[in-house]
C-alpha cells in the first residue's frame, strides 16, 4: 500500500474559530466541506489534540474562514504553531470581526466565512467530525481560495538544498513538511506527532544535514557584543546574560533546554 496516494487528495485551507465564555480561539484545518445542500450543511474534522476541538464540542458552534491565495505564512504560524490552551491567539490580532453567531472570523488573507451550528458529532479516532447547519455566511474578496498544494508551492517557506551524506559528517533529521519543525534521529517513531502543528509522522521527510561547523569566536562584551539566547526551534531571541530556568519561548512554547547562548 502506497501511503502517498493520500497526498493526491485535494484540500482547502481554513481558520476554524470557536468561542466559549470570554475566550476566542482558532486553528488551521484542511477538512471543511459542504456536506449537503438541503438543508445547507457543512462538516469539519478536527484533531482532538486541538483546544478548538474541545470548545466546539462544548458549545456546538464554529465558524470557518476560507483562506485565500493572498494569505501570508504569518497567518499559518499565528493559528497553527501554538495552542489556545497556553496563548490568547486573538489578544493582539487586529484582522478579525465578529459574525452574527458571536464568533470571530478572519478578515485578512481570507475570501469568505461560514458560520455553523453543530447538529451531530462523529468520533473518528484521532479526530471528531462536526456536522451542522449554516447559520450565516459572507464573501469577503474575489481572491481564489488557497489549496494545500498552493500553500506548499507558494506560501510555505522553502527548505535549503539537500545536505551531504552522513559519512561526510552530517546528521539525520526528520523535517515536518507542514511547519518545518525538525526531529533529530535516524528513525522517526511511527506514532510521532509534530509538537508545533500536530501533524503525524506521514508528514515528515528525512533530510541529512551537514555537521555543525566550529563556532566562530564571539566578540568580547567590552568590544560591544551582547548576549542573547536563541530558541533552536523557532529562532526567537531573549536578550540577557542569563536565561531564567523556567523560561518558556513565547512563540513556540519550548523550554530553556531548546535555547542556545550566542554573543552578538
Amino acid at each position: 500500500m502506497n501511503k502517498k496516494a493520500m497526498y493526491k487528495l485535494s484540500y482547502g485551507l481554513f481558520v476554524l474559530t470557536a468561542k466559549e465564555g470570554d475566550k476566542d480561539n482558532g486553528c488551521i484545518v484542511n477538512t471543511a466541506i459542504q456536506a449537503a445542500s438541503t438543508p445547507n450543511q457543512v462538516s469539519v474534522c478536527v484533531n482532538k489534540a486541538n483546544y478548538t476541538h474541545d470548545m466546539i464540542m462544548r458549545t456546538g458552534l464554529f465558524t470557518v474562514s476560507i483562506i485565500g491565495q493572498d494569505a501570508t505564512f504569518d497567518l499559518f504560524k499565528h493559528f497553527g504553531f501554538a495552542t489556545g490552551r497556553e496563548v490568547d491567539k486573538f489578544a493582539d490580532f487586529a484582522d478579525a470581526a465578529r459574525a452574527e453567531n458571536g464568533l470571530l472570523y478572519v478578515t485578512k488573507g481570507t475570501n469568505a466565512y461560514i458560520s455553523v451550528k453543530v447538529t451531530q458529532t462523529v468520533d473518528l479516532g484521532s479526530h471528531s467530525m462536526f456536522v451542522g447547519e449554516v447559520t450565516d455566511m459572507e464573501v469577503l474578496s474575489d481572491v481564489p481560495s488557497a489549496t494545500y498544494e498552493y500553500y506548499m508551492a507558494n506560501i510555505k517557506p522553502k527548505k535549503p538544498a539537500p545536505a551531504p551524506a552522513p559519512e561526510a559528517g552530517g546528521k539525520t533529521v526528520w523535517v515536518c513538511k507542514i511547519c518545518n519543525y525538525e526531529y533529530e534521529g535516524e528513525e522517526l517513531p511511527p506514532d510521532y506527532i509534530c509538537p508545533l502543528c500536530k501533524h503525524p509522522a506521514e508528514d515528515f521527510e528525512k533530510v541529512v544535514k551537514p555537521a555543525d561547523p566550529a563556532p566562530a569566536p564571539a566578540p568580547a562584551e567590552d568590544a560591544g557584543g551582547k548576549t542573547v539566547w536563541v530558541c533552536k526551534i523557532c529562532g526567537y531571541e531573549y536578550e540577557g546574560e542569563e536565561l531564567p530556568p523556567d523560561y518558556i519561548c513565547p512563540l513556540c512554547k519550548h523550554p530553556v533546554d531548546d535555547f542556545e547562548k550566542v554573543v552578538k
